[in-house]
């Protein structure tokens, strides 16, 4: 992944408020510090981590709000959304992540 593929797109999420996410370098940057590198980050979330959920729905919120803290992010999620959660936090990756040959040539 090139830092030119990286293609933010705003995803709405419904919180405590419609907030949106946005998967741009700052939040690519944010989970590489967190986790070391972004990979090792996904592949906790697809395993379940409550702890890389969290992480990783922060990085795509602090665009909005660069006070939000990760522990203010995960008072607005529980086991009721997370799994809807985790959804929307996957396509909002999908959505700023290059896409393939068969689709720029589309």
């Amino acid at each position: 992944m090139g830092v030119n593929d990286i293609k933010a797109k705003l995803i709405p999420i419904i919180l405590d408020k419609e907030r949106h996410l946005k998967f741009d370098l700052n939040a690519f940057a944010e989970l590489e510090e967190l986790y070391g590198d972004f990979q090792t980050a996904m592949d906790a979330m697809q395993k379940g981590s409550i702890k890389a959920i969290r992480a990783m729905l922060w990085a795509g919120l602090i665009h909005e709000d660069k006070s939000l803290t990760v522990e203010d992010v995960g008072s607005m999620i529980d086991m009721s959304n997370i799994n809807e959660v985790v959804g929307i936090i996957s396509k909002a990756i999908s959505e700023a992540m290059p896409k393939g040959d068969e689709e720029k040539n589309a």
